[in-house]
């Protein structure tokens, strides 16, 4: 114990002793350790620690699917209370089948009017997840019931921002879309359902389904979770619900709506799975991406362990003369290699925190479970364990060349000096290589996120989002109950807006793109072929707009006509639709003067305009099809009136008018909260969120490796020239031109370079299959980043050969035959 305390204090000694060696071996240890840290606790937060639900492994999330449908989506659907309410009847496979549907509503009794995304719950959701409220209590079986009091659950964020954190808000009354709804309970501020939300709800309510008369089975809105019963997989849950489907679908009568085995199956999935499965494959990438860079590192200090082992070898032969076993001298380089990567730890450790910070702040919603990553005991135990391997990894290299060399050599060494072993010379040189292959694949997994990126603002949206601004509201049936109500609001407020100065245009748009929520409604189309072989008759999107929408945003008229001032009640019902809806139905055909229903109970509409695609499903998925009515139609309806978003194009900066457009919404209803103001471009933006932050993790991290492995390669080149100072000089001195000497050190360099290029092209083209789905526009195998990428390291690399190589020939021939 002693010598190994012995040991350690020397280790220190020797990091003091060299304080410029120390400093650069733990700051590149700290940013490999770091790096690894912060991926590691967003990994585990993310994907591999449990749901804080209980017994979360028996939560199984159930998807209807639609067979034929080509919609985003159409694979991963909602079902309908009927359907829910089959299967709880039926089923025997689950403790508990829960469903739930989310939406915005106004919310007053606070300190003032918000917009917040509530939950519809099942009575028995809170049970099933097995969760219990900060205070009060949760939503039961009994305030599911039709008819019974209306609840609500708030989450501790809603509490304190709303209601001030007023500990009396427990059986208090607040409005919801003007209904009254007590408040029983407040959630933990660790809760969170469903989860991995863009937008969590801060709210539940009771859904109250009918059993009785739980409406139309083809109304699909329900999300679903089970509980498995204890013992039952499920595998075993599979195959009961594939029976299930298979008997509705044979007793159902014909032309009925019902589950069948080959058109409307059910799909289940782990709930976890569900919940991270979109980010999963990115996070995997990110976790080999700062492998790649920690391994970097420790090549690095495996280098710089050699050069010193090196000069320290009249010291190491004098030991093993004394009686230094191998082992003996084995456990201090691993002492000193541990030291050195537990120092490089602590530093990384602050990285990791000021990192995981940087990703909480930036994170914008792509990242589910985010509120549950942080620096835990798990994350300093992973810390300590690569710490460990790394100060062994590296801490073991000065061993490499101890049993080649004669121990007499280095004693006889005039000045403590002798020329490192061909043995560890080749070893760095293959460390080298190493490096600069790790280096390539890391950078062309960026090259391909960055192209891919650039695709994606390429995209044209199918709108200008110039100078264009939104806003969203709401309306109440309590304060305009009916159509003519919502449609004289509406009225009144697109004719004060237009009027506000630096507003050139203003319209209204039920679904915001380039990314909303889809519809897929069953649509009756007149005089299209129906049969195995056509496309299903339904439509993705559904838009109620006002007749200026178009020329507003800026969308293209294709043919016939826009909508316009007479469309209105009293008139044929019409409707627009676009490119994408055109050519899936009516092919070569003109659409222009055929009829379709959309959501079948609607009026046949009359089609008198085509317009060029707008993404509605994401920029980086094709449009779905999509179909625009007028809302001054639907004004004795009601139907689609009750919340639109405001669409201001401006003369000049949009922000300017945001204040004004909010004072005007409040001069006519003082009591509507205002949500989703920003700019459209803004809107954009948004939606590239994902692959940009990807895009900028990856970047940083392949940045990170070129960085060191330029540095590597310059230190073993340096390293080299200052080992053949002798026979340079004398080479010099026998004639040989500077140029032929750069030639020479440049040679050897660009030789280490190449090789690992290569192994690090045939690695990549291994390696990058697995990122398919996170590029968008360009394949796995991309010919510009194959060819651009190697030419980048290259240059890198030619410049960290040159600075040594340039250095070498200004060496005087005089000086280095003197040098020893």
């Amino acid at each position: 114990m002693e010598s190994f305390s012995q040991d350690i204090r020397y280790s220190l000694r020797l990091l003091i002793k060299n304080p410029t060696y120390s400093v650069i071996a733990v700051i590149t240890l700290a940013l490999g350790i770091g790096a690894n840290t912060a991926i590691f606790s967003v990994v585990y937060g993310v994907l591999l620690k449990p749901l804080l639900y209980k017994n979360p492994e028996q939560l199984v999330r159930i998807y209807s699917s639609f067979v034929g449908l080509h919609g985003p989506d159409q694979q991963r659907a909602w079902l309908s209370p009927p359907e829910l309410v089959d299967l709880q009847r039926d089923s025997h496979s689950w403790q508990s089948l829960d469903g739930w549907a989310n939406g915005g509503a106004n919310l007053t009794g606070g300190t003032q009017p918000i917009r917040v995304t509530v939950s519809n719950v099942t009575g028995g959701i809170f049970q099933n997840l097995g969760v219990s409220p900060l205070m009060g209590r949760v939503i039961s079986s009994s305030d599911d019931v039709p008819g019974a009091p209306n609840v609500a659950l708030i989450s501790q964020g809603l509490w304190t921002r709303a209601f001030g954190g007023d500990r009396n808000i427990i059986g208090k009354d607040v409005e919801l879309n003007g209904a009254k709804y007590t408040v029983v309970g407040i959630m933990r501020q660790s809760f969170e359902f469903p989860p991995g939300e863009l937008d969590s709800p801060e709210m539940w309510v009771p859904l109250q389904i009918d059993p009785a008369n739980p409406g139309k089975r083809g109304n699909h809105f329900l999300s679903i979770l089970g509980r498995l019963k204890p013992g039952l997989t499920l595998a075993q849950a599979r195959d009961e619900m594939s029976r299930l489907v298979k008997h509705y679908g044979e007793t159902a009568p014909s032309n009925a709506h019902s589950f069948s085995a080959d058109h409307h199956p059910l799909e289940m999935f782990s709930f976890q799975d569900e919940v991270v499965g979109n980010i999963r494959r990115a996070l995997v990438m990110l976790s080999g991406a700062v492998l790649f860079v920690l391994l970097i590192a420790c090549v690095n200090v495996a280098n710089l362990l050699l050069a010193r082992a090196e000069a320290r070898q009249r010291e190491i032969a004098l030991r093993t003369a004394l009686g230094a076993s191998r082992g003996r001298l084995a456990r201090q380089f691993i002492i000193e290699g541990t030291v050195l990567s537990l120092t490089g730890a602590v530093a990384g450790l602050m990285l990791a925190y000021g990192g995981l910070r940087l990703i909480v702040l930036t994170n914008a919603g792509l990242i589910p479970r985010i509120s549950e990553i942080s620096l835990d005991s798990r994350s300093l135990l992973f810390t300590l364990g690569v710490s460990l391997f790394t100060g062994i990894f590296f801490g073991l290299s000065p061993l490499i060349h101890i049993g080649s060399r004669n121990i007499h050599d280095p004693l006889k060494a005039s000045a403590g000096r002798s020329t490192a072993s061909s043995t560890s010379q080749v070893f760095r040189r293959v460390l080298v290589s190493a490096e600069v292959a790790l280096a390539m694949v890391l950078l062309v997994g960026s090259g391909l996120m960055v192209r891919a990126f650039w695709k994606l603002l390429q995209v044209n949206p199918g709108f200008n989002s110039n100078h264009v601004v939104t806003m969203r509201v709401a309306l109440t049936r309590s304060s305009h109950p009916d159509g003519p109500s919502m449609a004289g609001f509406w009225s009144r407020l697109h004719e004060r807006m237009s009027s506000l100065p630096g507003v050139q245009a203003v319209s209204f748009v039920s679904g915001l793109p380039p990314v909303r929520q889809i519809n897929s409604d069953d649509t009756d189309m007149e005089g299209v072929p129906q049969g195995p072989d056509a496309p299903a008759q339904n439509v993705d999107f559904r838009e109620i707009v006002t007749p200026d929408y178009f020329e507003t945003m800026g969308i293209q008229l294709l043919d016939g006509r826009l909508l316009d001032k007479r469309d209105g009640d009293g008139t044929t019902p019409v409707v627009v639709i676009n490119q994408a809806l055109a050519r899936r139905f009516y092919g070569n055909q003109s659409p222009l003067g055929r009829r379709i229903r959309p959501g079948q109970a609607n009026p046949w509409r009359t089609i008198v305009g085509v317009v060029a695609d707008v993404k509605n499903a994401g920029l980086d998925r094709p449009a779905g099809t999509e179909v625009f009515i007028p809302y001054s139609q639907n004004t004795a309806s009601g139907f689609g009136l009750n919340a639109f978003n405001i669409m201001l194009r401006t003369n000049g900066d949009p922000a300017s008018v945001i204040r004004s457009a909010t004072e005007t919404i409040h001069s006519i209803d003082p009591g509507l909260p205002i949500s989703g103001t920003q700019t459209m471009d803004g809107v954009i933006s948004s939606a590239q969120s994902r692959p940009r932050f990807l895009t900028l993790l990856l970047g940083l991290f392949s940045t990170l490796s070129l960085t060191l492995a330029a540095v590597g390669i310059y230190g073993v080149m340096s390293y080299s020239v200052s080992q053949r100072t002798q026979e340079l000089g004398i080479r010099m001195a026998l004639g040989a031109r500077s140029v032929d000497v750069l030639a020479m050190i440049m040679k050897n360099g660009m030789y280490l370079t190449t090789t690992g290029i290569g192994i690090g092209l045939i690695i990549s083209f291994g390696l990058t299959k697995f990122m398919s789905s996170l590029l968008f526009g360009i394949t796995t195998t991309d010919p510009a980043t194959f060819f651009g990428v190697p030419f980048l390291l290259a240059a890198v690399a030619l410049v960290a050969c040159y600075i040594p190589a340039y250095r070498a020939t200004r060496v005087d021939p005089m000086v280095a035959l003197r040098y020893e």
